[in-house]
């Protein structure tokens, strides 16, 4: 019977969770970093100190016994509780800890600036430890992962804002117009509004036309709700429809793509970070310190955002 917990049997124990978790010993190699037979002897010695058995192993496959399922609910709490003891104990010396969830629309990188990586470089530049997870989410999964407590963070453009969430203004990019070399108003000198709002279009499932966009496509033809599948479609010769000007600039450069309706039908979108209410972690309001360093405000105004910015 196991009385008193030494750091054998600590190890022991993180043994036995990464097996549980893996769903067998065979499975645990590449995760313990251990061969097999070394894995199943700390098993046994793990059983022989506890008295009991912890799991059902061999030919049949591998199954926890009900006081193994018991053991490893016992295992997390006991793991998580000496990580947050630690995180404590760190944070009162000073130090900033935790995890951070991150959700960003896509294609951020290539922002004038590149202002999400220079924040993330002075944030690194801080006493903390802290592990940061990024994940690329369109607005509708930023905003729903912030809800269910899986991103404490999300980069986005909103259209229409949730009570529930709080929303600030941080950078503006300004979205055109764009055709392939493959399409007929390619070499159209000044294609007219006409034309370009009878075109087929693609629209960005996450911008709500009637807020932002100047021009009312008539023919949507493809809805895409990250900038990459806009960028497919466009370049496929079949298509009109937005990018931000930063991003569109490589193929414009190579020839592949032009802006048409010039600045009069181009708009400027404004990107908000996003966050619960509440009291935030100590290494969230660190960064949103840095980012808000970082912001970058329109450089001129257009009638096309009024309603964004009077939502942000």
């Amino acid at each position: 019977m196991l009385t008193n917990l030494s750091d054998i049997d600590l190890r022991l124990l993180r043994v036995f969770v990464a097996v549980a978790e893996s769903h067998g010993v065979s499975a645990a190699q590449e995760a313990l970093l251990m061969n097999q037979s070394t894995i199943s002897t700390h098993l046994a010695t793990l059983e022989t100190r506890l008295g009991f058995r912890l799991c059902q192993r061999g030919r049949s496959g591998f199954m926890l016994t009900p006081k193994g399922e018991r053991m490893l609910i016992a295992c997390r709490n006991l793991f998580n509780a000496a990580r947050d003891f630690t995180r404590v104990s760190q944070s009162l010396n000073g130090l900033l800890t935790g995890d951070l969830q991150i959700g960003l629309v896509d294609n951020l990188v290539s922002l004038p600036g590149n202002p999400f990586s220079r924040a993330i470089k002075r944030f690194q530049r801080r006493h903390q430890d802290v592990q940061l997870q990024c994940r690329i989410c369109s607005p509708v999964e930023i905003e729903q992962g912030l809800l269910n407590q899986q991103i404490d963070l999300g980069i986005g453009y909103f259209g229409q804002q949730l009570d529930e969430l709080q929303y600030r203004p941080w950078a503006v990019e300004t979205q055109a117009i764009y055709c392939s070399s493959d399409h007929p108003l390619f070499t159209v000198e000044q294609p007219s509004r006409e034309q370009i709002e009878n075109a087929r279009w693609v629209k960005r499932g996450y911008l709500l036309a009637q807020q932002l966009c100047p021009v009312a496509p008539l023919n949507l033809g493809a809805v895409a709700h990250h900038m990459e599948g806009v960028a497919h479609l466009l370049l496929s010769g079949e298509y009109l429809g937005y990018l931000p000007t930063h991003y569109a600039a490589r193929w414009v450069e190579q020839g592949e793509l032009r802006q048409l309706g010039g600045q009069a039908l181009s708009y400027q979108a404004m990107l908000s970070l996003v966050t619960r209410p509440g009291q935030p972690k100590e290494a969230l309001i660190a960064l949103l310190e840095d980012l808000s360093r970082f912001a970058r405000e329109p450089q001129t105004k257009n009638p096309a955002t009024a309603g964004l910015e009077k939502a942000n």
